[in-house]
């Protein structure tokens, strides 16, 4: 039978319709690489999934390919940038400076939006906050500045802390820049500090807790600083001093102060930059964002536990009072 031009047209229409519906039906595809740590990794995917059904892109459009990566484990690092790279991953958000670092050199074409706890741009991963390039964005979910900020928390539930530990992981760039805070507030506070690095707690944690005497704890976040939460916490606990965190969750949640940025809410409004790109923006062009609240959480019940007095100052600034 010899088709005229109207029905070679209508034909035609109707392949494009049913080309695009099966194109818009298929489910995005965005790629989900983080540190193989919890519940910090349940945390994120959880926020990240919050965040994406706010926006209109919920779980029956949107597939999310998840790469847990052992902290520290290039190899692990490299394949899943390289399935990342052979997939059809429309944008991919990657948690942490090192693992950002890697995702990148590996899969040069994909969109990322990370988050990370240090300065970015001092971390080499983008140009400026403004515009990061690099075919990359994201979130900041702490400054170095608010681990001297905890320093001062101490200080106050603690006036007479003189000799302080700090928990945290030298061989990544973003805690080392929170440590160089802390020093300076220290220096200003009048306190000395003992530096506890992760690979150190984790193999003589109770060691420490019989040697070390100390007036008080702080942890800061990044790097495998995960690793050695509840080590740390049981630490203070065990010598009766003060523990200053970064996020409560439940591996901190003996921990008597937490003041920072919380996980699922950093990864609910990394979504939205995640949404942006698979709108078509491109990733360099966005200013990277930081968060604009933080929380402070008091337990109450653990500093009553180990005869820590909350001073009236703290209590009232408190988000959450834990009784």
């Amino acid at each position: 039978m010899k088709l005229g031009g109207w029905s070679t047209r209508i034909l035609a229409a109707l392949g494009w319709v049913i080309y695009t519906a099966g194109v818009f039906a298929a489910p995005l595809s965005i790629g989900f690489v983080a540190p193989d740590e919890e519940p910090r990794y349940t945390n994120l995917l959880l926020g990240l999934r919050q965040g994406l059904d706010a926006a209109g892109v919920g779980a029956k459009n949107v597939h999310i390919a998840e790469y847990r990566v052992p902290r520290g484990n290039s190899a692990k690092a490299l394949n899943a940038a390289q399935s990342l790279s052979a997939g059809r991953v429309r944008v991919v958000f990657v948690v942490g400076t090192e693992l950002t670092k890697a995702v990148r050199s590996a899969a040069k074409e994909l969109p990322i939006v990370f988050i990370t706890p240090g300065d970015p741009v001092r971390a080499g991963l983008a140009a400026s906050l403004a515009h990061p390039g690099n075919n990359l964005t994201g979130m900041t979910f702490e400054f170095p500045e608010l681990s001297g900020k905890r320093l001062e928390l101490l200080k106050e539930i603690a006036p007479s802390a003189r000799r302080v530990g700090v928990v945290f992981d030298p061989r990544d760039g973003s805690p080392r820049q929170g440590f160089a805070v802390t020093e300076v507030a220290a220096a200003r506070l009048g306190m000395q500090l003992v530096e506890l690095d992760v690979e150190t707690l984790s193999r003589s944690g109770n060691t420490l807790a019989r040697a070390e005497k100390l007036d008080g704890l702080v942890l800061i976040p990044g790097g495998a600083i995960s690793t050695v939460i509840e080590t740390a916490v049981k630490l203070a606990a065990a010598q009766r001093i003060a523990s200053v965190v970064w996020a409560r969750n439940e591996a901190t949640r003996e921990a008597i102060l937490s003041y920072g940025a919380n996980d699922v809410e950093v990864a609910r409004n990394a979504a939205r930059l995640i949404v942006r790109v698979l709108d078509g923006q491109r990733a360099g062009d966005l200013p990277i964002e930081q968060p604009t609240r933080f929380e402070l959480i008091v337990n109450l019940k653990a500093a009553k536990a180990l005869g820590i007095t909350i001073p009236q100052s703290v209590l009232v600034r408190a988000d959450e009072v834990i009784q």
